[in-house]
């Protein structure tokens, strides 16, 4: 069998993305893999692909702006596209790509499955994080305490592994 071509395409604010991207990769090495990020990727080449995994952290509750116009400007998309993402809430992320869903949807790309995990949030201050925390009533400050702390160190090396075994899943089903 051919090796497929295979494009990871990510948007990485803290990092967490981008290591999550790269335990993809990991786990595609015996593919034709190129580990690209959004903001260095020209939207033309998507076509080319047999497979794009494309990723963001979450952003209130969606995924970066780039990765959005990244498939608007594509003038063509890839047959077969996999999401991921890393976000810090443990409950609020959950349709991060709806928007991207709706396009590819017209465009007959299939969404072949998603991989999301926990990452810190490194891109606010700690000193931040608190701030925001104590203005909240505290009730809500408790919940959210703890739900922060279940963030601290991911994605850490299971979460990792747990990509490199997710992606190898994805082409072991083609």
């Amino acid at each position: 069998m051919d090796k497929l071509k295979i494009l990871i395409t990510y948007y990485s604010n803290t990092g967490n993305t981008q290591k999550v991207a790269e335990s993809i990769k990991d786990g595609l090495s015996e593919e034709n893999i190129q580990l690209i990020s959004i903001k260095d990727l020209d939207p033309s080449v998507l076509n080319s692909y047999d497979l794009v995994f494309l990723g963001s952290g979450v952003y209130a509750s969606r995924v970066h702006k780039s990765v959005l116009d990244l498939i608007k400007k594509a003038p063509k998309l890839p047959p077969r596209i996999v999401y991921f993402c890393t976000h810090a809430s443990l409950k609020f992320y959950q349709k991060p790509f709806d928007k991207i869903t709706k396009l590819l949807e017209k465009q007959d790309c299939s969404i072949l499955g998603s991989f999301d995990c926990v990452g810190e949030n490194l891109g606010m201050p700690k000193e931040k994080q608190i701030e925001m925390l104590n203005r909240l009533p505290l009730e809500q400050r408790k919940k959210a305490e703890v739900e922060r702390k279940k963030t601290i160190g991911h994605p850490n090396s299971e979460d990792l592994q747990n990509a490199t075994k997710f992606a190898q899943s994805i082409i072991k089903n083609l």
